[in-house]
């Protein structure tokens, strides 16, 4: 299907703004990208679907390079006997009680919710990351129908494996992560798949052995590491050697792997991170909302190393994502030069895009000839003018602290959202449905 974004003003997700430019999008790729002058002069054959620009800035689809999109039925949720003083009792009193809690139709219920709620907010791509203790078996092929086939968004999932639940539950989750690889060969490219992990301090050295010897060559680890002190506490008490270079111990340091958060690692560990190529991803929202601390974006970026950006759950909206990341920095270190524009354009615009390369072996994340077709058309009149040096400062000071209204959402130039409706989802009986579910899974956590 050949598709026309026109009359749109485009950013490239990198150095160029072209304003009142088109988009030439077929087989699920950009063709090209015209500027106003080139587009009055295109002859094109009448049977090419148009979709009108005028008013909207067109953007590369955003990627969130951590989530749990089964956090997307915890909204307003009220547990007795929540009174956490640490991490650790955050995860105890809350989420081990709802992942606990959850069977299939209540992932699929959360998945859809989730998926549907990114798409709103410009996210055509997710990285997953899932734990349900007591439904692991066909929950990620559960997760991908909703999320990939059913809303149409790109999407790895894993399964989070921990010895936290007992032996069984553990060697469910390592079947789980392998069978569902097994079965992404092609046939479906919007989804894939990656080993998941849930953190040092809940795995053994014998279940990252077991992990070790099932993981295929060519796919990397998913895993939480130093999102709370006690996690390298543990390692040292435990197994006397801290995090990371447990992890490299074990060969699970690959240019696949994703190390989520990464808080309390120490300088060397940040070398090790470095000298293997692993991936980062930060989520300051979620770790201003636990209380665990900081993240040293310097220290990672100095390095070189790859740090993405992801929400953990907490919503789906990346730019306000973004914008949190800039004002935590610049907080926490006192400093108003902190986490400048450079750094945050690297941490959505660059290196979320280098992660879904590794990850999905795909070109996301510029509106370029031969790019996936993976763009978001948005709502946005400006007080100010607009240039391709100044356009964080629009997405961010005007996008994210304000509202963000996507109209024309496409995925691989499948388009999911048309004029600010979806396209094949009846949205009223969905989020009823997951109200439905919601309710008995907070009955059954309790």
């Amino acid at each position: 299907m050949k598709l026309l974004v026109e009359k749109a003003t485009i950013w490239n997700g990198s150095d160029q703004l072209i304003d009142r430019g088109s988009i030439l999008i077929d087989g699920g790729r950009i063709q090209e990208v015209f500027n106003q002058a080139e587009a009055a002069n295109l002859e094109l054959p009448p049977n090419v679907e148009r979709i009108d620009g005028t008013g909207k800035l067109a953007i590369p689809g955003l990627i969130n390079a951590h989530t749990h999109l089964y956090s997307s039925l915890a909204r307003g949720m009220i547990l007795p006997n929540y009174e956490p003083h640490s991490f650790t009792q955050i995860l105890q009193q809350l989420w081990w009680r709802l992942d606990k809690a959850l069977d299939l139709e209540s992932i699929r219920a959360s998945g859809t919710v989730g998926a549907m709620e990114a798409a709103r907010c410009g996210v055509t791509t997710l990285i997953d990351h899932h734990a349900s203790p007591h439904a692991v078996p066909g929950s990620l092929a559960a997760l991908r129908d909703v999320v990939c086939d059913q809303v149409g968004l790109r999407a790895a999932f894993c399964y989070e494996v921990s010895d936290r639940d007992g032996p069984e539950i553990c060697k469910q989750g390592i079947a789980e992560n392998k069978s569902f690889l097994s079965e992404q060969v092609g046939d479906n490219r919007l989804a894939t798949g990656l080993f998941g992990l849930h953190a040092a301090f809940t795995l053994s050295d014998e279940t990252l052995s077991h992990v070790a010897e099932s993981l295929p060559s060519d796919s990397g680890v998913h895993i939480h590491v130093a999102e709370g002190p006690e996690d390298e506490q543990i390692s040292l008490e435990r197994y006397k050697v801290r995090i990371v270079e447990r992890l490299r111990r074990f060969g699970l340091l690959k240019q696949t792997s994703i190390l989520a958060h990464c808080l309390h690692i120490d300088e060397q560990e940040k070398n090790l991170i470095a000298d293997s190529n692993a991936i980062v991803v930060h989520n300051p929202r979620s770790n201003m909302n636990n209380a665990v601390g900081s993240f040293d974006l310097a220290g990672f970026l100095d390095r070189e190393i790859v740090v993405g950006l992801g929400t953990d759950g907490v919503g789906e909206n990346m730019l306000s994502e973004l914008f949190t990341a800039s004002l935590l920095q610049k907080h926490v270190r006192q400093d108003p030069l902190a986490a400048g524009f450079p750094s945050l354009h690297a941490l959505l615009f660059d290196n979320n895009q280098e992660i879904t390369r590794r990850v999905f072996g795909v070109k996301l994340g510029r509106i370029a000839a031969g790019f996936t077709a993976d763009i978001a058309l948005v709502k946005y009149t400006s007080p100010t003018p607009i240039t391709a040096s100044n356009i964080l400062g629009h997405l961010l000071f005007g996008l994210a602290v304000h509202a963000i209204r996507v109209s024309d959402l496409l995925v691989a130039g499948q388009p999911i959202l048309k004029d600010g409706q979806f396209v094949d989802l009846d949205e009223e009986k969905i989020y009823a449905h997951a109200q439905e579910e919601a309710t008995k899974l907070w009955q059954r956590a309790a």
